[in-house]
């Protein structure tokens, strides 16, 4: 009778929890330990109530208590270490989500996790490991994008095209998909497919900046820079802030011989970001071109102090002929 009771108080507990009443669950959970102190579901419910209110401290002490009780529970470790997670401490995040994986290779959630902590981490291939035995586990097409994404990240193309195509027949209204097929076309220099796939995207969702500046890019390569230009002033109209749209629409106004225009954007970008080295390497052009040397000589120096890999040797060749 006493399993069946804390059985019922943990499920009373659940329900008022997924309800919103917080302080009612957190009671059924205390009633259950009053009866069986030592029941570790009951302990590790009351952690993640406790997380879930950013009570961290009472959170990991009722983890603790669940993995000392059972020392291979592995939602103990899993919500342990999503709690590290809300705390932004990622290297004891990692830590209990690989315990919470060595006791269940199959904890599905534990897993997830992994794979989306070593994307925020920046550790594309550790995540596709992780989302591969997500999709081994759960198949999910949802998995399939993210794994894509971390193998784009890799350069891995080919495997991250055929990725793409296995998630399309669940996901072809997902405009992440095409963004990142686009992605792909560009980097095999099929600039019309990449196209198509960037329409797709901003036909589902039109305020994608990142979507649209790619659009504008592949257009600049098959020739239509009026299209392009288009497109970065709606990147503009969407963000002005977007200093790689603000240049790049620049440089195309200066080839346009319209240097006026491309000076006042790339004064723009350099009121947000005074070391923008692109803006600075084309601002010192165009003072250049209107005599402005002494103006051209300062704004050079500036660029060479960025230590810009493709700016800086340019920089340092002009201001030589300058002297």
């Amino acid at each position: 009778m006493t399993t069946t009771e804390i059985k019922n108080l943990l499920r009373e507990g659940a329900e008022l929890y997924l309800a919103g009443r917080m302080e009612e669950a957190e009671k059924k959970y205390r009633e259950a330990l009053e009866i069986n102190e030592s029941n570790a579901v009951a302990h590790n419910n009351l952690g993640f109530l406790y997380a879930q209110t950013r009570r961290f401290d009472e959170a990991k002490q009722e983890y603790f208590r669940a993995i000392e009780i059972n020392p291979e529970y592995s939602t103990a470790y899993t919500n342990l270490g999503l709690t590290y997670l809300m705390m932004q401490q990622l290297d004891e995040t990692e830590y209990y989500l690989m315990k919470a994986v060595s006791f269940d290779k199959n904890d599905f959630h534990a897993n997830e996790s992994l794979a989306k902590l070593y994307m925020l981490k920046g550790d594309a291939a550790n995540s596709e490991i992780f989302w591969k035995r997500c999709y081994n586990i759960k198949p999910k097409s949802s998995q399939l994008i993210d794994l894509a994404h971390v193998l784009i990240t890799q350069q891995k193309l080919d495997e991250a095209m055929d990725v793409l195509k296995n998630a399309l027949p669940e996901e072809e209204e997902n405009p992440r998909l095409y963004a990142m097929l686009g992605i792909i076309y560009f980097a095999k220099y099929d600039f019309g497919s990449a196209i198509t796939c960037f329409k797709r995207t901003l036909g589902m969702e039109p305020e994608d900046t990142e979507a649209r500046h790619n659009l504008a890019m592949a257009l600049l390569k098959t020739g239509q820079s009026t299209e392009a230009m288009n497109e970065f002033r709606r990147i503009l109209l969407l963000n002005p802030d977007h200093a790689e749209a603000r240049n790049n629409l620049a440089v195309i106004e200066l080839a346009a011989d319209d240097p006026d225009s491309a000076l006042n954007h790339f004064n723009i970008t350099l009121e947000q970001e005074p070391e923008n080295p692109k803006a600075l390497y084309y601002k010192s052009i165009i003072l250049f071109n209107q005599g402005d040397f002494v103006e051209a000589k300062k704004t050079l120096a500036a660029t060479i102090a960025t230590n810009h890999q493709d700016y800086k040797p340019k920089a340092e060749e002009i201001l030589a002929s300058m002297n």
